[in-house]
């Protein structure tokens, strides 16, 4: 649930431990800008930050005039496509290359047959030596994820959002079926998804999608507003706008030849999660709804909870998780006063920060900085507020919840008794089935550690035996 580039500033950041190299105080005056021709590519590198050894790398693409624009992967620690929005080439072939996501700067120096750039990474004020090789990644091996031909049918689609004037894009599969089928939409986690919830490598939504038609379920899966096909943004949105475009989805598939309108369910991941009971407890057209790792805190104890696991896995001692989690949680309480207006509240949080930025351990300020403009908008405000329990309470359909035992980003051991103290005052029974599977991560895969650097490192995208029995849960309720 914690929103992807506060993710990675905090893995990044945290990697860096190593003390400041000296730096000139009259820095030389700069070449004339050129073009980026020569630059463009895809350069590799590795960051020796402090014990750490980082792979990263650098897509650099043309953009405005003789400027680039691109790309940096940090693939073993799951940061994958953050932004570099300011490339410059200049006549003495020196090469910038600017990341403000992760407060980061690349400087060097491209040799004569382009083909590696030598420089310094900045970031934290400290600096780092990088020397950056033309190349290609190696490919990422994801052997779940299925290939043609397929035994059934697959269809994009398009459905119109009226409320919001939306225009949703996504996927149908059909399996190949003389009666109407029972049918499931997929519903994303937090941040700008695509309908497969590509993540690091992984498409989790094209593999369920594929097991459960295999099995006999329609699946619709769609594109958030604002990515891929689907129009509109996902600012200044909020969990309850994007409930809309889930509803519009249910509408929309009810109408669908071949689609049994008795037999629609939802399957919400992360903040989809979420979505899924809002909607099976105010339609009475929701059949059965299945919650992975699905949040039953309410979010302002999530986010300092999550917060912390994560900066820990990601190299933070317990000191500094101690103060991170006390920053955070003394900015939560102030962004919880829904009567200040955004732009007001942002600046009093950086006023806040800035404050205490004295207290707080070395680096630990640079970590927080982006948490006044993430904590002050709408989506995260609504979050932070919002209990999950009372709208569990009140469910009445068929639902299975599950939770990953080494998952730090919905923790099982604070949101499973919280969903299962829910569920058991909805009367459901045996109906409402609970399971913490061991052994795997946010992602329901198979992991060591469940922190995020994992999940582009494991080539499997959703245990297989977790797979199994949700989709056998799945034909079996929907079958009742």
């Amino acid at each position: 649930m914690l929103r992807p580039s506060l993710v990675v500033l905090a893995c990044l950041a945290l990697s860096i431990s190593a003390p400041s190299l000296a730096q000139d105080d009259a820095p030389a005056p700069k070449a004339a800008v050129i073009d980026i021709e020569p630059a463009l590519g895809t350069f590799l590198g590795t960051l020796q930050a402090g014990p750490k050894r980082l792979p990263l790398v650098f897509r650099i693409e043309r953009g405005r005039g003789e400027r680039g624009t691109g790309t940096m992967d940090s693939p073993d620690q799951g940061a994958m496509g953050i932004p570099v929005e300011s490339i410059v080439l200049r006549a003495d072939r020196s090469v910038t290359l600017r990341c403000s996501a992760v407060r980061g700067e690349f400087t060097g120096t491209l040799n004569a047959d382009a083909s590696e750039i030598d420089g310094t990474w900045s970031q934290g004020g400290q600096e780092f030596p990088l020397l950056l090789m033309r190349g290609q990644p190696p490919e990422l091996k994801r052997p779940q994820e299925p290939k043609p031909p397929f035994p059934y049918r697959s269809t994009d689609v398009k459905i119109e959002q009226a409320t919001d004037h939306l225009t949703l894009a996504g996927t149908l599969t059909m399996p190949e079926s003389t009666s109407p089928a029972p049918a499931v939409i997929l519903i994303t986690g937090s941040g700008a998804q695509d309908r497969d919830e590509s993540l690091m490598g992984h498409k989790p939504f094209l593999v369920i999608a594929d097991a459960l038609t295999r099995a006999g379920v329609a699946v619709l899966r769609l594109d958030d507003r604002g990515v891929g096909g689907s129009t509109g943004s996902l600012e200044p949105g909020t969990t309850v706008d994007f409930a809309r475009d889930t509803a519009a989805a249910i509408d929309w598939l009810a109408k669908q030849p071949g689609i049994d309108a008795k037999r629609i369910g939802l399957v919400g991941h992360s903040e989809g999660g979420l979505i899924a009971p809002m909607l099976a407890t105010t339609r009475d057209d929701v059949a059965f709804m299945v919650l992975l790792a699905g949040p039953a805190q309410q979010g302002d104890a999530l986010l300092v909870e999550q917060t912390g696991l994560l900066a820990a896995a990601g190299g933070a001692d317990a000191a500094m998780v101690d103060a991170m989690r006390r920053a955070l949680a003394d900015l939560i309480a102030q962004a919880k006063d829904p009567a200040v207006p955004q732009a007001e509240l942002q600046g009093k949080l950086r006023g806040a920060l800035l404050a205490k930025a004295s207290e707080l351990p070395p680096g630990l300020y640079e970590i927080m900085d982006p948490y006044p403009v993430v904590l002050s908008s709408p989506w995260m405000r609504a979050f932070l507020a919002y209990d999950p329990v009372p709208t569990l309470e009140k469910v009445r359909c068929p639902t299975l919840a599950l939770f990953g035992e080494r998952d730090l980003q919905v923790p099982a051991a604070s949101n499973e008794p919280l969903a299962q103290a829910a569920l058991a005052k909805t009367g459901l029974g045996d109906r409402a089935a609970i399971r913490v599977v061991p052994g795997v991560n946010h992602l329901f895969q198979p992991c060591t550690t469940g922190g995020i650097a994992e999940y582009a490192q494991i080539e499997t995208t959703i245990d297989p035996a977790t797979l199994k029995a949700m989709v056998e849960w799945i034909v079996s309720t929907s079958t009742r």
